[in-house]
């Protein structure tokens, strides 16, 4: 994951200038980077079953929105397991290999994560290595509006490899205003899928 690490560095600032300057030019330029295969590599990680087996813990069968998805192809979703998966990115490219997977009881979108809009409320939304590709105040704004979209068993998921070096995307999760759990599979380290930040309404975490 160290790879993954480098990346996220590499591109993460310029990509968060030019989200606040067009978004339109942001999404050209994710379109280049999928069809060059610049993020192939991301397919074969083997973390992607973490997201699933952490949801059931509050929400068996869940309705399920990833937002940020790439491809998707390195989340894990077992058939039967789940009720319904909606992917949103914004780049076409990885939304047409999202497609092509084929799975079962899903849906996708094209569309720019600040500012969308899905069809459903869930049980889960996912950001799965997501939020640092946007600005801080961007971030707060989108975690202040999720809530809104859960279902009342709904929880968000954040996930970020590297915390030492996003820290202050880390301090924005935790000034949320959600309640706040951090889990740290077994395996984190260097070669782990890093920390998971599970975000819980207050109406949902109870007194």
């Amino acid at each position: 994951m160290s790879k993954l690490r480098t990346m996220a560095g590499r591109v993460g600032a310029p990509v968060r200038a030019l989200v606040r300057r067009s978004p339109r030019l942001n999404a050209a330029l994710w379109d280049v980077q999928y069809a060059l295969g610049l993020w192939g590599y991301l397919d074969e990680t083997g973390d992607g079953g973490v997201p699933l087996s952490l949801i059931e813990t509050w929400a068996p069968h869940p309705r399920i929105l990833d937002l940020g998805c790439g491809t998707s192809a390195n989340l894990a979703l077992s058939r039967g397991r789940y009720r319904h998966y909606h992917g949103v990115d914004i780049s076409r490219r990885a939304i047409e290999t999202a497609r092509s997977l084929d799975r079962a009881d899903a849906s996708y979108a094209v569309a720019d994560i600040r500012t969308y809009v899905p069809p459903d409320r869930y049980d889960a939304i996912l950001l799965r290595e997501v939020i640092y590709y946007l600005s801080v105040a961007e971030a707060a704004d989108l975690l202040r509006r999720l809530p809104g979209l859960l279902t009342t068993r709904g929880r968000i998921l954040v996930q970020i490899y590297d915390v030492q070096r996003s820290r202050e995307f880390v301090a924005v999760i935790r000034g949320c205003g959600l309640d706040v759990t951090t889990w740290q599979p077994p395996e984190a380290g260097e070669a782990g899928p890093g920390a998971f930040f599970v975000l819980t309404p207050a109406a949902v975490a109870g007194p």
